[in-house]
């Protein structure tokens, strides 16, 4: 037997338990909830236009729901469930097939059994506050003042640029996700400067950092991640410092849409060989 898929779950003492391949003791039957979920859209009626209009939107969690069937000594297989996967306690489900490798965080919500029929399965709901897959792994990119231009094998006719100095530093990121991420930015400083600014050109955000005053040695940490939106300076001497105030009205958390998306940073004295930065982020999709 065969299957195109993968599925495991890694629950609150991150013990991992793949429940796909386990012949012998449980073998997935369907699995629900692994598609893009429902959406509410918000909406106002008015008394003279027909129709409505819209006022706003958002995702609704989503549930997964496993039904498992047991197989060998079903009663011990069934309470085996009941410990590797108790009630309330987080978990996180990792879903693998031929084109996407994900996973997605969630509390148990019920696991359901009938004990009374013939062939016995047990049903394990998960509810899934954030409703997008993650992809399992990140993706970092730097974000460079010289765009390279060489690359092997090559044979050279005629003059050929190593490499093109930018105007600012720029880097062009493909978020191969379904939908938008937030993303983590990373600068370290070495030299003085007292402005930074980052812009996504596609989406036109920016997030503009003004008197902050950046020394030699300094780390920056920038996270526009949903529900851990942080702007955190780790000083040489290991104090550790909030930027939210320093903050330009105006700036918005930094987005990376679906796609492509150009990154570009600018500071106070245009010496951008005293700073080195890259950008994180983590794919998310709405189905697998």
């Amino acid at each position: 037997m065969s299957l195109i898929f993968t599925l495991k779950i890694k629950n609150h003492k991150d013990e991992i338990y793949e429940l796909t391949h386990d012949y012998e003791y449980y073998y997935v039957m369907s699995i629900t909830g692994l598609t893009p979920p429902a959406t509410t859209i918000n909406t106002t009626v008015s008394g003279i236009h027909d129709g409505s209009y819209y006022n706003s939107s958002r995702v609704q969690e989503r549930n997964i729901v496993i039904t498992v069937g047991l197989r060998g000594n079903v009663e011990a297989n069934r309470q085996r469930l009941y410990s590797i996967f108790p009630l309330k306690k987080e978990c996180t489900v990792y879903y693998k097939n031929q084109n996407r490798d994900l996973k997605i965080r969630g509390y148990v919500e019920t696991l359901e059994a009938d004990i009374f029929v013939q062939q016995e399965s047990v049903q394990i709901s998960i509810i899934c506050p954030n409703p997008f897959f993650e992809g399992v792994t990140s993706i970092s990119e730097d974000i460079r003042k010289v765009q390279p231009l060489f690359e092997f094998p090559f044979v050279i006719e005629q003059p050929i640029p190593f490499g093109n100095i930018l105007r600012v530093p720029t880097c062009v990121i493909n978020n191969i996700g379904d939908v938008e991420c937030g993303c983590i930015f990373h600068f370290r400083f070495y030299e003085y400067t007292n402005y930074l600014c980052i812009k996504n050109e596609v989406t036109h955000e920016y997030m503009d950092l003004q008197h902050a005053g950046f020394m030699d040695g300094d780390e920056l940490f920038i996270n526009t991640n949903f529900g851990n939106l942080r702007i955190i300076l780790y000083r040489f001497d290991g104090e550790e410092i909030n930027l939210l105030p320093y903050l330009k009205n105006g700036s918005s958390w930094i987005h990376l849409e679906s796609g492509l998306n150009t990154i570009t940073f600018t500071i106070s004295e245009g010496h951008y060989e005293g700073v080195s930065a890259k950008v994180e982020f983590t794919p998310l999709y709405g189905g697998v």
